[in-house]
């Protein structure tokens, strides 16, 4: 595979192998210094065990007369960097002096990126330090030593290069299979109950210690938490009644909750594996949950980081960590899987509204975000009657606890808010410039409408609206798969290729005519039975699709805000907030008895 190692000068590497190290031990006084590493990477390594490593540098050390070592040790973090504890920590003691040997079991140890490894050897020669690994026995005192080294840390990098890649394509190739990657969420386990070690387990779950769920497969695939389920239940209902997440947070820390087969439970939070556990949930525990797709079943594969080696040995934290460079919230890729979600598909997808409608707007159950429906489609009638401008009408709250809802015109806020902030001077000159102001504010008798007023006139619009019955199959398909029709008329597709094979064999002889009866009738049926709408779980959907003013009046506010901007480009109102025209995207402007 091919590598894009870093370009080291030959005038460097040179002065490197230039550099003397030649120097008698003292057994009295020199202090060795042993360093270990084992990674995530390592774990088929099994020389690279962080008990193998430090017992055999130390062994090598008192075999070489050392009476004072000290022992510096990194375990599950990666060599792509200076970012480790106890490295910085082997550093500052060299660098004060404190440090007359460095012992490592293989030169990878230390790190899998050739030009940090450089860098650490120049800072060791700096301030008189011998560098030993026992494995490789390379001697760096010579020049064929050093060629070497550089050779087994181009080979090392080279290794953690190909190793992400690899990573990569294994992450993937899960998630495809549908299955998850990485640490399993809250509210799932592995079902290995017998021999349990997760954090959920012991002291928490009713199932602890008792034989495998043989629903997961021996750990394959994930299931159910007997516990924690009913937490990720909770936690989307609250946040469907409009809690916010740290009102959610603080309500789950607080009490505790009756579960109707194990009693009263306090949940616990889950962590992170190889880390203590957090005391309480956060409020980005929760903003985690409630957008993850695991609960209804499907997979996701995250935009991971860009593969670094960036690096600098003696002041690691001055690197942006790379990760910060990409949204490693974004998903990529989204799979079935071949769990079963807590969730139903229809409550996930009014939680997701519900979340996006929000936005960054701080809200609470007490003080939720008012989301207005007409936000983008409302526009004044006067502002176009004047100049053709297609001015929004914005909503707004007032009045004691925000409690007056309405929505004004976005010229006369603008302008409002624009002279505010001028200078008696520059409110003069403005109006000098801008002739027509005043006869554009004439137009304006009121200055806001109330939003129930202006939502009831759309509300009596779209309540006499029928949905074609030719559109069921084509909603009740998104409803039942997120490929929509495409799946339904792929398979539709097969069967009519069907028929016309059986009917080639037929006119071909090699089929009699009760066999080509038989099997166009069976495929005939399956044909029919095909329809979105001939599915079992349309059965609940046709009896609201007949009747639109039921579904309108179920939607939310944010859901009605999507329609409308779906069904038309303008809805526009006059000065009295009386609704004179309104202009909808085909096929709605013939479906649709608006106003001219």
């Amino acid at each position: 595979m091919a590598t894009n190692l870093p370009v080291t000068s030959l005038s460097e590497i040179q002065a490197l192998l230039n550099l003397e190290m030649k120097r008698l031990p003292n057994i009295e006084t020199d202090v060795w210094a042993t360093y270990s590493r084992l990674s995530q990477e390592d774990k088929y390594g099994h020389n690279y065990s962080l008990e193998i490593q430090p017992d055999r540098a130390e062994a090598y050390a008192r075999e070489h007369g050392a009476t004072k070592i000290v022992q510096y040790e990194d375990p599950f973090l990666s060599g792509k960097n200076s970012r480790r504890k106890d490295l910085q920590r082997l550093i500052k003691d060299i660098k004060a002096g404190r440090i007359n040997y460095v012992v490592v079991h293989r030169l990878d140890r230390l790190y899998r990126n050739l030009s940090s490894l450089l860098k650490f050897i120049h800072l060791c020669k700096r301030h008189g330090v011998r560098i030993v690994s026992v494995t490789e026995q390379i001697d760096l005192e010579s020049m064929w030593g050093r060629l070497v080294m550089i050779l087994l840390g181009a080979l090392a990098e080279m290794y953690v290069r190909q190793t992400s890649v690899v990573t990569s394509e294994a992450l993937a190739k899960r998630n495809r299979k549908g299955l998850p990657n990485g640490q399993i969420a809250i509210g799932y386990c592995r079902g290995l109950c017998q021999d349990c070690t997760d954090v959920q387990g012991k002291g928490y779950c009713p199932l602890y210690g008792q034989p495998d769920r043989p629903e997961s497969e021996r750990g394959r695939i994930q299931v159910k938490h007997p516990i924690d389920q009913y937490l990720i239940v909770l936690i989307f209902d609250l946040y469907g009644k409009g809690w916010s997440f740290r009102e959610i947070a603080s309500h789950i820390n607080r009490y505790w909750f009756e579960l109707p087969e194990y009693g009263t439970v306090k949940f616990k939070p889950r962590g992170n594996l190889g880390k203590s556990s957090p005391k309480e949930f956060s409020h980005e525990s929760i903003r985690t949950i409630i957008a993850n797709p695991v609960y209804i079943g499907l997979v996701a594969r995250y935009q991971r980081p860009v593969f670094s080696l960036e690096d600098d040995v003696e002041n690691p934290d001055s690197i942006k960590p790379y990760a910060s460079n990409v949204d490693t919230r974004k998903i990529i890729e989204i799979n079935d899987a071949q769990h079963e979600g807590i969730i139903s598909p229809a409550a996930w997808k009014r939680i997701q509204h519900i979340r996006k409608a929000k936005g960054k707007t701080p809200t609470t159950r007490r003080n939720p975000k008012r989301v207005y429906p007409l936000a983008g489609v409302a526009k004044c009638w006067e502002c176009y009657q004047f100049d053709a401008r297609r001015a929004s009408f914005r909503g707004s709250s007032g009045g004691t606890g925000g409690k007056s809802i309405y929505y004004r015109c976005a010229t006369i806020q603008n302008r409002s808010a624009k002279k505010k902030t001028m200078t008696t001077a520059q409110q003069l000159q403005v109006a000098k410039e801008d002739l027509f102001w005043d006869q554009l504010l004439e137009r304006h008798t009121r200055k806001s409408y109330q939003a129930e007023r202006l939502e009831a006139q759309v509300d009596g619009i779209l309540t006499k609206f029928t949905i074609p019955e030719n559109w069921f199959d084509t909603i009740i398909a998104y409803y039942l798969t997120d490929e929509g029709m495409t799946e339904f008329e792929r398979e539709t597709r097969n069967i009519r290729a069907a028929l016309s094979r059986n009917k080639e064999f037929y006119e071909d002889g090699f089929i009699d005519k009760a066999e080509f009866k038989r099997v166009g009738e069976s495929l005939a049926r399956k044909l029919a039975t095909l329809a979105p709408s001939a599915q079992p779980e349309a059965d609940e959907l046709l009896p609201w699709f007949k009747d639109f003013s039921r579904i309108w009046a179920a939607t939310t506010n944010a859901e009605r805000r999507s329609l409308l901007n779906i069904m038309f480009t303008d809805l526009f109102f006059d000065a009295d907030g009386q609704l004179v025209h309104a202009e909808a995207h085909a096929p709605f402007d013939e479906m649709l008895s608006l106003p001219a």
